[in-house]
C-alpha cells in the first residue's frame, strides 16, 4: 500500500519578483494548532546582509509581491519566516511568534521551495545575527525597579523610519512595531523577573502597501543583540537568601569570628585623591554599585555605596595579606561603621568559579537608602543572622561578629570621613602587595552562571 501523503493543514503561497524579475516561489506551511494573524518574512542577501521585510495577512492564500529594486541576491540568500500571534493587553499592542522557519537558499532564475513552520524553542534564530551590517544601529536598554525596562534607540533621524523589535525571553519570542524617527518606549508587554532576555532591533524604511494584505521594508540598519536580565523580585532575592543559608548549614554551627576592622583596598591615586583634594576634604563617598555579581539584582547601578571585606584567615586571624584591588588598604574600625544604629540588608549570593560571597548592605537608620532597600531586598536582624551581626558582651559593650564559611563583603552606602578617621585613630592606612591585576573592573564581574549552587533554578 502506497505512503500517503501528509498535507499541511495550513499553507500559503508567496511569489517574490525581484528586480532582476526573478520569480521565487515559497510554498509555507504549518500544522493547524498554530493559529497566528501575520507571516513576517525576512529574506537577508548573503552578499551584503542587506534585507528586506514582509508583513503579510495570514488569510492570503496566495499573494504575489513585486520587491522591486529592494533585493536582488547574487549568490544565496537566508530566508526567516515567523508566525506572529496579535496580543492587546493593557501595557500595550505586540505579537507573540507562535511557530518559525528559516532555510538558506541557493539563487537560480527559477527558485520553488518549501518551508515548514515549527514550534519556537530556545534556540530560535533572530534574523541578522551577523556582525557584518549596513551600519550599526546603536541601542541601550534602561531599566528601573521593579519590573519597567524601556528600548532607546540612541539616535534621531531626519525622516520616519519603521522599527521592528525583537524580544526572546525563556522559550517565548516576541516582536513588536514602533514608527517614528527615534525609539525611546518601554516594552509594551510584562518580562518575567530573573529571566535572561535578548533584544535585537531592524530600522527599516517603508516600501510599498496593498490593501492591508501587505507591507514591504528594507532594513537600513540594525542592532546587534542586546542581552539583559530582568530584576529579582522581591521574593526572588528570597530565594537567594535560602540558597545561601543552605549552602551555610552544611555546618551546624556558622564560623562566625569577631573582627576588629572592615578594610577596603584602592590605588595610591585613589587615597592621595581623597586626602590632598581640597574638593574631596578626605572624604571617601559612596558611587553606584556596578553590574558585579548577580545580574538582576536591583541595587546595580542603583544603590551608591563604598564596599569593604570582613574575611580574615581563621589561623592568622589577619585578612589576606595580597589584594586584587590595589596596594593600599584603608582599615576602619567595625563598630564605629556598623552599630545598633544601623539596618542590614542581604543583597546578593554569588561566586566567581571558587569562593562563595555574600553582599550584604550596610544603611544607618536616618540615611535615605533605607526606602529602598527595604523595598527590594530582605532585612536580616542586626542582632541575629548567620552572615553579619552584633554580639552584646556581659560589660555592655558590643563585639562584630563575621561569617568566615564565605566572603562576607559589606556595602556602606554612607560617606567615610577618611582624615578624620586617621587623624582619631579609628583607621589606619596599610600597603599591600598585590595579586592578579590588582584594581577592579568598573562595569564588575558577572557572577560564575553555571554554579548550581548560587543561582536561582
Amino acid at each position: 500500500m502506497a505512503a500517503l501523503k501528509e498535507i499541511p493543514s495550513w499553507c500559503w503561497s508567496v511569489k517574490l519578483e525581484d528586480k532582476a524579475q526573478h520569480l521565487i516561489d515559497l510554498k509555507i506551511s504549518c500544522p493547524i494548532c498554530f493559529l497566528f494573524d501575520v507571516v513576517f518574512i525576512v529574506l537577508v542577501d548573503t552578499s551584503d546582509f542587506s534585507s528586506t521585510n514582509m508583513f503579510i495577512n495570514s488569510h492570503c492564500g496566495e499573494i504575489t509581491i513585486s520587491l522591486n529594486s529592494s533585493f536582488n541576491p547574487t549568490k544565496t540568500f537566508i530566508l526567516y519566516v515567523y508566525g506572529l500571534k496579535t496580543i492587546i493587553s493593557s501595557t500595550g499592542q505586540y505579537d507573540s511568534v507562535v511557530c518559525y522557519g528559516n532555510k538558506e537558499i541557493e539563487c537560480k532564475e527559477e527558485i520553488q521551495t518549501n518551508v515548514l513552520l515549527k514550534e519556537i524553542k530556545e534556540d530560535i534564530h533572530l534574523p541578522l545575527l551577523s556582525t557584518v551590517t549596513q551600519g550599526t544601529l546603536p541601542l541601550t536598554v534602561h531599566r528601573q525597579p521593579p519590573s519597567l525596562y524601556r528600548l532607546d534607540v540612541n539616535t534621531i533621524f531626519t525622516d520616519e523610519k519603521h522599527f521592528i523589535v525583537f524580544v526572546k525571553v525563556k522559550n517565548q519570542l516576541r516582536c513588536y512595531n514602533v514608527s517614528g524617527r527615534c525609539l525611546n518606549k518601554p516594552f509594551p508587554f510584562e518580562l518575567p523577573s530573573a529571566s535572561s532576555v535578548q533584544c535585537k532591533v531592524l530600522c527599516a524604511c517603508r516600501q510599498q502597501r496593498m490593501n492591508g494584505r501587505f507591507f514591504v521594508t528594507t532594513t537600513v540598519s540594525h542592532s546587534h543583540v542586546i542581552s539583559f536580565k530582568t530584576f529579582l523580585s522581591h521574593v526572588d532575592t528570597y530565594r537567594l537568601y535560602n540558597l545561601a543559608i543552605a549552602f551555610g548549614t552544611r555546618k551546624v554551627y556558622p564560623n562566625m569570628r569577631p573582627i576588629q576592622y572592615f578594610y577596603r583596598n584602592k590605588s595610591v591615586e585613589y587615597f592621595q585623591i581623597i586626602l590632598n583634594s581640597n574638593y574631596l576634604k578626605g572624604e571617601m563617598r559612596p558611587y553606584l554599585k556596578s553590574n558585579g555579581g548577580e545580574q538582576g539584582s536591583v541595587v546595580n547601578g542603583r544603590l551608591p555605596g563604598l564596599f569593604f571585606s570582613t574575611y580574615i584567615d581563621i589561623t592568622t586571624n589577619m585578612p589576606n595579606p595580597r589584594s586584587h584591588y590595589g596596594p593600599i588598604r584603608l582599615y576602619y574600625k567595625a563598630f564605629v561603621m556598623f552599630n545598633h544604629q544601623c539596618n542590614l540588608y542581604f543583597a546578593d549570593f554569588y561566586c566567581h568559579y571558587k569562593r562563595h560571597h555574600v553582599t550584604i548592605i550596610l544603611v544607618p537608620k536616618l540615611s535615605t537608602h533605607n526606602n529602598f532597600c527595604r523595598q527590594y531586598l530582605t532585612e536580616l536582624n542586626i542582632f541575629h543572622n548567620p552572615y553579619l551581626c552584633l554580639r552584646v558582651e556581659l560589660n555592655g559593650t558590643f563585639t562584630v561578629l563575621a561569617n568566615m564559611d564565605v566572603t562576607v563583603e559589606v556595602f556602606y552606602t554612607e560617606i567615610i570621613n577618611v582624615k578624620r578617621a586617621l587623624e582619631l585613630k579609628y583607621g589606619f592606612l596599610e600597603e599591600t602587595p598585590t595579586i592578579g591585576k590588582g584594581f577592579a573592573k568598573p562595569s564588575g564581574t558577572p557572577k560564575n552562571p553555571d554554579c548550581n549552587i548560587c543561582n536561582l533554578k
